[in-house]
């Protein structure tokens, strides 16, 4: 192509001035600067998870340490009324069996003693103080 036509005149062709617009470039940045943002937060967010979980995890071992506590005194508590019963009980028997000895003794010593020798019948002292 050549700046002359067919007939010999110079062509003019028309200037076209080309602009630089950055739109596209300022745009793309914004859209990096935003994910970048947003793959911070989820990165931060995912830490939090973590610590989250732990928490979570040591409540749930210090609820169960505290249930087994719990039901650990409770058994002992069990187990402790049933050995005050069984010591009421057998304090209880031996009490009986104290007081049954006691009766036995008492009984044993009444039969050994011997009985009072026949007194002698009392003098009527009525019929032979009054003359008559």
């Amino acid at each position: 192509m050549s700046n002359i036509d067919l007939e010999g005149r110079p062509v003019e062709r028309p200037v076209v001035v080309v602009r630089r617009n950055n739109t596209g470039w300022i745009v793309g940045g914004v859209v990096a600067i935003v994910a970048l943002v947003a793959v911070a937060v989820i990165v931060m967010n995912r830490n939090d998870t973590n610590q989250q979980a732990s928490s979570a995890f040591q409540q749930g071992a210090a609820t169960a340490t505290a249930n087994d506590a719990t039901q650990t005194a409770q058994t002992a508590a069990t187990q402790a009324a049933s050995a005050a019963n069984a010591a009421n009980a057998s304090a209880n028997d031996a009490q009986n069996q104290a007081a049954i000895r006691a009766q036995q003794n008492a009984d044993n010593r009444a039969a050994q003693t011997p009985p009072p020798a026949n007194p002698a019948p009392a003098a009527n002292s009525d019929s032979s103080a009054s003359p008559q």
